[in-house]
């Protein structure tokens, strides 16, 4: 690489992230030391003490916003007042491995057809407190554990990723999402339009603070409501490795299947509704059955991952966490139609 192409923009998005913003700086300051960079936290309005520990570090510029508008926005405005050609996206909440800004850095520069680069989330969590977690770690890591030095993705990792300033500002910035966010799918998508490759690269990684079963369902239902105006767009699925594929899909309608054919089971014995129909609890312990294998054949993959990784306990629990999933994606699904049905009558 050119000394002009190491220079390097280090923008980190804050939101009440006092627990790991510290340990999240101190490794980046230390990864770069031998790197041309400026590091620049992009304060979303924080109501924690985050503010205060960005400023007991005086190699770090700090841009304090006073209206919470979500990490994108963050990052856009951290972009804004970057001053070199390269861009490093790096959340507050995670950790960043050794090497891996350099080996971002160096990757993006191998070929002319790269867009972008990501790296790679480990299975170590960083949250301790919260057992669901561990689920939601595996969940988000899968899929990104069995391939070689690297992988073209559809989507870019929002969390750890760099991109020239040049590409940044062609495809329009990230897209200002508040709340839970899915911009990397968004930037991902307009990156590929200009026929430039997402990669993920696996000497470049990065451990994460994983949230709860619960908050990541939250997440998943506002999400999908924002990820189907692009997958109706783009027509299709995303790699594998994120929450938006095709299996995924599949395995939330199974779930729904389910749900349905379990709800008729009731019907069917505390009922008369169905008397008529010639409908009997074997048929529907049948059908319920059926579309439960249906679905752990399409699962065993990942149980089988999650046992490997985080032993018998954790399989046990993912039966349900798919479950758990799984429905919030029909949630997401169903309120996305509801707000927006006449946009679906037009189309």
């Amino acid at each position: 690489m050119s000394s002009s192409k190491k220079r390097l923009s280090i923008i980190v998005p804050a939101y009440n992230a006092e627990k790991m913003i510290k340990n999240c700086l101190k490794a980046i300051l230390k990864e770069t030391k031998n790197i041309i960079s400026e590091v620049i936290v992009v304060d979303d309005n924080s109501i924690d003490q985050t503010k205060k520990i960005v400023l007991n570090f005086k190699k770090v510029k700090l841009i304090a916003l006073k209206k919470n508008s979500g990490a994108g926005n963050a990052r856009n405005i951290g972009a804004k007042k970057s001053k070199y050609e390269n861009l490093c996206f790096i959340d507050s909440d995670i950790l960043i491995g050794k090497g891996s800004i350099y080996n971002l850095l160096k990757r993006l520069y191998k070929d002319k057809t790269t867009g972008s680069v990501s790296a790679t989330q480990d299975t170590y969590n960083l949250n301790k407190e919260d057992w669901s977690s561990e689920f939601v770690c595996l969940k988000s890591c899968y899929g990104t554990h069995d391939f070689g030095k690297e992988k073209k993705f559809t989507s870019i990792c929002s969390e750890f990723c760099i991109i020239s300033k040049k590409i940044f500002t062609k495809v329009g910035k990230w897209k200002a999402l508040e709340s839970a966010g899915g911009e990397e799918f968004d930037m991902g998508y307009k990156i590929r339009k200009l026929n430039k490759t997402n990669i993920k690269l696996k000497e470049a990684s990065y451990s994460g603070y994983w949230c709860s079963l619960l908050l990541r369902s939250k997440r998943i239902i506002e999400r999908t409501i924002k990820y189907i105006p692009l997958l109706i767009k783009k027509k299709s699925f995303d790699t594998v490795g994120t929450f938006a594929t095709i299996n995924q899909a599949f395995s939330a309608l199974l779930s729904l299947c389910i749900l349905s054919s379990f709800i008729v089971y009731l019907i069917l014995n505390y009922t008369y509704i169905l008397e008529d129909y010639n409908i009997s609890n074997f048929q529907i312990l049948f059908i319920t059955k059926f579309f439960l294998i249906i679905q752990l054949l399409i699962e065993i993959k990942f149980l089988i991952y999650s046992y490997k990784s985080k032993g018998l306990k954790i399989l046990i629990f993912s039966l349900f966490g798919i479950q758990v999933i799984n429905f919030a994606l029909i949630i997401g699904g169903f309120l996305f139609v509801i707000k927006n049905f006449n946009f679906l009558e037009k189309n």
